[in-house]
């Protein structure tokens, strides 16, 4: 098959999913020719974007791309492990879908394309549950759930990648993503529970959780900023914005922004494992890159966008997740 490309493309895997539909979308928009990878079809990626190969990230598929389109230039690993949920009721899925496939894109990439940059998306969830106010790049780490430990493979994956192949890989450990397009987690089951008319409103745990609030916009221009250059170096980012704000408060966010008279309270029963506080320490990330979407207009954003989109769609659809 001839080559299509002109200009080295950018990866993007798991890109029709919430983060790395926006990321894409991003790219595009910086002139980047985007190929994505993701586990189903993802409608949105073509028009918006460029070539989406589905099955996952496989050697099958990334082979496909390389024949196509030729060596990449930067990757983008997004692909893995979607809740803390979902990784304690199958863990084995969990790690095949984080650490198996971290794994193939990095071997992949050091036969294929070693020159090539990379960044691995990491979760807050790798520090646990032990801290309490702003958490440092540097601070202990001590997961919890399956999906915090795979999530520290991946992270350790990218190292040795890095110290025995001199591999270019950075780590984005994101904290709490919300935004337009995301159909899981709190904001989308709230959501889901106004629309369905309910008013009144019990949610689990004790609502003062404190959790670190980044709007997707804010943290794809962060996940493009830190894509390695130059000399092979490995280095973690903290992937939050250091806005603080309990469970409670962000809940109360949505109410007000949906309108109506609606009674919100607290069972006061957490999961298991679930931490107190996981809030970020913003001083390493880099200059211009801090917090732009406030979470007012975000929160905001988020009900128009599930008023405008989501209850347009069929009533089959309402609760469909993102691909």
């Amino acid at each position: 098959m001839a080559q299509l490309k002109q200009a080295k493309p950018v990866w993007v895997t798991g890109a029709g999913g919430f983060i790395g539909l926006h990321l894409s979308r991003f790219l595009v928009g910086e002139g980047h020719h985007v190929v994505g990878f993701g586990r189903s079809e993802a409608a949105g990626f073509a028009a918006a974007t460029g070539a989406f190969y589905s099955g996952g990230v496989t050697a099958h598929t990334m082979d496909a791309a390389l024949a196509a389109y030729g060596r990449p230039a930067a990757v983008y690993h997004l692909a893995g492990g979607a809740t803390v949920g979902q990784s304690i009721a199958d863990p084995l899925k969990d790690f095949e879908q984080s650490v198996v496939s971290a794994a193939c894109v990095l071997d992949f990439l050091r036969r294929h394309a070693p020159d090539a940059s990379v960044v691995l998306a990491s979760s807050a969830a790798v520090y646990g549950g032990g801290h309490f106010g702003p958490i440092r790049v540097d601070a202990a780490l001590d997961p919890y759930s399956p999906y915090g430990y795979h999530k520290r493979m991946v992270e350790e994956l990218g190292r040795s990648y890095c110290a025995a192949y001199g591999q270019l890989v950075s780590v984005a450990r994101l904290f709490s993503v919300y935004g337009e397009g995301l159909r899981k987690q709190l904001l989308w089951d709230l959501c889901g529970r106004l629309a369905a008319g309910e008013t009144d409103i019990v949610l689990g745990g004790t609502g003062k959780e404190m959790r670190d609030w980044h709007h997707v916009s804010d943290v794809v221009r962060l996940i493009h900023h830190i894509l390695p250059a130059g000399e092979p170096r490995f280095t973690v980012y903290n992937g939050g914005a250091g806005a603080a704000a309990s469970v409670s408060t962000i809940s109360r966010m949505v109410l007000e922004a949906w309108g109506g008279n609606h009674r919100l309270s607290f069972s006061g029963k957490s999961r298991r494992g679930d931490p107190v506080s996981l809030i970020s320490d913003p001083s390493g990330v880099p200059a211009g890159l801090q917090l732009q979407v406030p979470l007012s207009r975000g929160i905001a954003g988020y009900v128009d966008w599930y008023r405008t989109e989501i209850l347009a769609e069929p009533l089959g659809h309402l609760r469909r997740s993102a691909p």
